[in-house]
């Protein structure tokens, strides 16, 4: 009896474990996702992307362990393999257009607040430009309207170095948010193409044999 009680407790203790282990990395991603959803200016669809993916998980983990435990009867209707099929195609629309969206940033710019340095406009108040505004009733009309551009000019670059142009700002994406997606979704791309070649590999072989 007792040691029925042990390899029972050993069970659900192995279950729970598998559990949490299973169902950890998409509450990681719909964290993540939620955490830096407005983080990532170069692609908004990022964040979303790795919420999305947690939430299907974690829909996918309920659609197959629910009706074994509940129902297992469902397994063998044609509306639930035809829910499990049409979720598993809206994946894989999803899957790719998430790795187009990170691989066509990469690398994204991580530094959300680094500009261009802004000139001193107090030092571009030098002699000379006294001197030509003392200057500016002997010179003909040609040279006055040669220093009303020049001065144009260099209005129009003060103010570009004060204000920082916007797509600067729109190349920022979190590197939390970002690393997470890319390297999640690169692990993803390498476990099916490794499983592919090994069976692709096993299946020769058997018919070599």
């Amino acid at each position: 009896m007792a040691g029925n009680s042990l390899d029972f407790l050993c069970i659900l203790f192995g279950s729970g474990l598998t559990t949490i282990l299973i169902t950890a990395f998409p509450i990681a991603q719909i964290s993540i996702g939620a955490a830096y959803l407005y983080e990532c200016p170069v692609a908004p669809v990022i964040p979303v992307y790795v919420m999305v993916s947690g939430m299907w998980a974690l829909l996918m983990i309920g659609l197959f362990a629910l009706p074994r435990l509940l129902c297992p009867a469902l397994l063998d209707k044609t509306i639930y393999l035809l829910c499990i099929f049409i979720l598993f195609l809206m994946f894989f629309i999803w899957f790719f257009y998430g790795s187009y969206q990170i691989y066509s940033v990469h690398p994204p710019n991580y530094n959300k607040n680094i500009y261009p340095a802004p000139p001193d406009n107090k030092l571009n108040l030098t002699l000379q430009d006294q001197n030509q505004n003392h200057t500016l009733i002997s010179r003909n009309d040609q040279t006055l309207m040669k220093l009303i551009q020049s001065l144009a000019v260099s209005n129009k670059t003060s103010r570009a170095h004060l204000n920082p142009p916007r797509a600067r700002q729109l190349l920022y994406c979190n590197r939390t948010v970002y690393l997470f997606a890319f390297w999640t979704t690169t692990l993803v791309y390498v476990v099916v193409g490794k499983s592919l070649f090994m069976t692709i590999c096993f299946y020769g072989f058997m018919k070599l044999t």
